[in-house]
């Protein structure tokens, strides 16, 4: 992210860089985390018509894709 915001805005201050980044990150974030809970709702959808439990999928260090999107 630091290497697109300088390449967009080669000639800006730092703080106009950093500022940059920062949205540049909120957007990445919140992509991925509509992502994760547009991921979990079809899982929900699944599991009801196959009358099952809905367990999210949880990755080696115990977070899921939900977590790790937020993070």
């Amino acid at each position: 992210m630091k290497i697109v915001s300088k390449k967009c805005f080669p000639k800006a201050r730092f703080h106009v860089q950093k500022l940059a980044l920062e949205a540049l990150q909120d957007s990445r974030i919140k992509h991925q985390w509509e992502e994760a809970i547009n991921q979990k709702n079809e899982q929900i959808k699944l599991t009801k018509t196959k009358q099952i439990e809905c367990r999210p999928e949880t990755f080696d260090n115990g977070d899921t894709r939900k977590t790790l999107s937020y993070k």
